[in-house]
């Protein structure tokens, strides 16, 4: 009886003594007091741009009522946004000449001759007045549709969910599926972390794709194989670090490479052969933490983006 009381005391007094550790840690980092993580990667650093490779200037923003958005393409003066469940067409001005219901949540346009719009793992296709012309059937469950490139009568579609670019007629008809791995091709096959997966088509119609899991931009032949390649792998302002970088991708009548970014946003500009040349937009430009932008890019070399965070349409020029 003695031993077991000895031992409640014992158990008393270290519960006790654990109460008051928890007591004094919880006043000693109460809330407002910062606790330092030896182990925290401070990339602060990484933000800043020197104000000297900034070689572009925000001529112009547009803002957009909408909730969410989703991407934008341009053609001959018009802007096209996808957002929410719908489709907008805006002129120069920034003024809604159209504005329709899809079926589905977009997640990605195209527009030549007609409007391209990916639902996810469909594809559907608009006149240039808003009309739906044709609805093709869905790519399957794992589809993820993230862009869309029209080059005279093919649309080439990325499929992020698949791993793979399909090039199709624009009637419908399967061509060929492009960037699967093929040891004969030469191809070694995407790696796509998430669904960040972009393709644009050069004016001589080669195809050109993202490959964010290897911070790369692949180059594809007609016949879908591997043309050339190049990659930029850095933290630093010049290359892409983290996971899915490059998230956006298009390309200039000059044959350089506009990029964005996340993690740290900002978006770059690239020659035709992969070299660092500037940058259009830094990180201190976007919102803290918000999705990168989709770009596009009119016939003057002017850079467009979709800031997702902002809601709006901002248009950078060449200094």
């Amino acid at each position: 009886m003695k031993h077991r009381k000895l031992v409640n005391i014992v158990l008393s007094v270290l519960a006790l003594a654990v109460a008051y550790i928890i007591i004094s840690d919880f006043i000693t980092n109460r809330q407002g007091k910062n606790i330092e993580n030896p182990y925290s990667f401070d990339i602060s650093e990484y933000y800043q741009v020197d104000p000297s490779e900034i070689i572009f200037t925000e001529s112009k923003n547009i803002q957009l009522p909408i909730n969410q958005a989703k991407g934008i393409e341009y053609n001959n003066g018009f802007y096209y946004v996808i957002s929410d469940s719908n489709l907008l067409k805006l002129n120069n001005s920034g003024q809604i000449l159209f504005q329709i219901e899809l079926n589905a949540v977009p997640t990605a346009i195209a527009v030549d001759n007609d409007i391209w719009i990916a639902l996810t793992n469909q594809v559907v296709r608009y006149d240039l007045e808003g009309n739906s012309v044709s609805q093709w059937d869905d790519f399957g469950a794992r589809s993820v549709i993230t862009s869309l490139a029209v080059s005279d009568d093919n649309i080439y579609i990325a499929d992020a969910g698949n791993r793979v670019v399909y090039e199709y007629t624009i009637d419908g008809n399967i061509i060929q599926r492009i960037g699967e791995e093929d040891e004969q091709k030469d191809v070694p096959g995407f790696i796509i972390p998430s669904p960040y997966f972009d393709i644009d088509i050069t004016e001589e119609g080669y195809l050109w794709a993202t490959d964010p899991g290897r911070h790369s931009l692949e180059n594809f032949n007609p016949n879908g194989t591997m043309r050339t390649s190049w990659t930029r792998s850095s933290v630093q302002t010049e290359g892409f670090c983290g996971c899915c970088n490059p998230s956006h991708m298009a390309i200039r009548n000059d044959n350089s490479f506009i990029t964005s970014e996340k993690g740290i946003a900002r978006v770059k500009v690239y020659d035709q052969h992969g070299e660092y040349v500037g940058v259009v937009a830094s990180p201190d430009m976007f919102d803290k933490y918000g999705e990168p932008a989709d770009i596009c890019v009119d016939e003057e070399g002017n850079v467009i983006l979709l800031d997702f965070s902002r809601k709006q349409i901002r248009i950078f020029e060449p200094i």
